[in-house]
């Protein structure tokens, strides 16, 4: 049997899945669950039915509708769970459920050891990662096959950057970094919080673990923009015009850049505010900054200009779900 590491990144727009099998540890399995949830309802429609079940989960004997299809069945104008302490809410069990149906059903054979890394956002880690590793361990435990251990660990996001930089894909450590002899600052840019990390030889700075406001300002500001400009202003709507500057009207393209830039500029000054507070003058004698989430395509190029020592991932969505899938890995490896 196989040992599996899956990796939640439980993102306030995205749930990010990231999953590998000991036994071929530099292969992925991925997935990008949008953050809605719904009850289930009736569709009478055959093929929206059966695409429909594989996005269905039932939780103390209702069911649910997440993903995509919550996301088109509800017509959402926000996304689930935009609230701190949404972590014990039915509507982030079922995605959270669903995020393991989808990796569990990725892996032909059935796994023996599973260790499922999560996260919070540093300034909720203090307070609710007990209660969000009992949660997951409660709804997850009474799914598992004969045999099947689970452990579940739950780390702060903006650790996860660190694990992507200090663990190589295969989950062993990487032989030319040493962070017990550097410096890494992090700015995880999510959708409810951006969070903020430093790491000083190998020692976690506390006064750097903290989060400010997260995209959804400019999810809200683009919003409000659209609406004054008597344009379309449903979810999947402003999802594309803040990561595409561009909207379908009546099947004609709207450049909507301008809006854009206006919704950002509030929420850039926000981040680079913090980021000035947290790292301050020690940002140029730090090793790197390193820059990932959600909206990091959107503020990578002015941190930049700012910090000339900021890296991202190719993946930067999807940094904090492979870093620690990585943690996962490693995890298996050592145990």
């Amino acid at each position: 049997m196989e040992n599996l590491s899956i990796a939640i990144d439980g993102g306030h727009s995205m749930f990010k899945v990231r999953a590998a099998s000991l036994a071929s540890p530099d292969k992925r399995f991925s997935s990008h669950i949008p953050t809605v949830v719904m009850p289930a309802i009736v569709l009478t429609n055959e093929q929206t039915r059966q695409k429909a079940e594989l996005e269905t989960v039932e939780l103390d004997g209702r069911r649910y509708f997440f993903g995509e299809t919550a996301l088109r069945q509800g017509r959402s104008e926000v996304y689930t769970g935009q609230n701190a302490d949404w972590i014990e809410s039915p509507q982030h069990d079922a995605l959270v459920l669903g995020a393991w149906r989808k990796a569990m059903q990725a892996f032909g054979n059935p796994p023996a050891r599973v260790h499922l890394v999560m996260g919070l956002p540093a300034k909720f880690v203090g307070p609710q990662r007990d209660t969000l590793r009992s949660r997951i361990e409660h709804l997850l435990t009474p799914r598992l096959l004969p045999g099947q251990t689970l452990r579940v660990m739950v780390q702060s996001q903006a650790d996860a950057p660190l694990q992507w930089l200090s663990i190589q894909s295969n989950g062993s450590p990487h032989p030319q970094r040493d962070l017990d002899n550097e410096a890494w600052g992090v700015i995880e840019i999510g959708h409810y919080t951006t969070d903020f990390a430093l790491s000083d030889r190998g020692a976690m700075m506390e006064y750097a673990a903290v989060s400010c406001a997260g995209m959804h300002l400019v999810y809200d500001g683009m919003s409000s923009a659209l609406a004054q400009a008597k344009l379309p202003t449903s979810l999947d709507v402003v999802e594309a015009a803040v990561h595409s500057g561009g909207i379908k009207h009546f099947g004609e393209r709207v450049d909507v850049s301008h809006l854009l830039r206006q919704a950002k500029a509030g929420f850039e000054a926000v981040v680079m505010d913090e980021a000035n507070r947290v790292f301050g003058q020690k940002a140029a004698a730090l090793d790197g900054i390193i820059v990932g989430g959600g909206g990091a395509d959107l503020l990578l190029n002015g941190l930049k200009q700012r910090y000339p020592n900021a890296v991202s991932s190719d993946e930067p969505r999807m940094i904090v779900a492979e870093g620690f899938c990585r943690l996962g890995l490693l995890s298996l490896l050592q145990s």
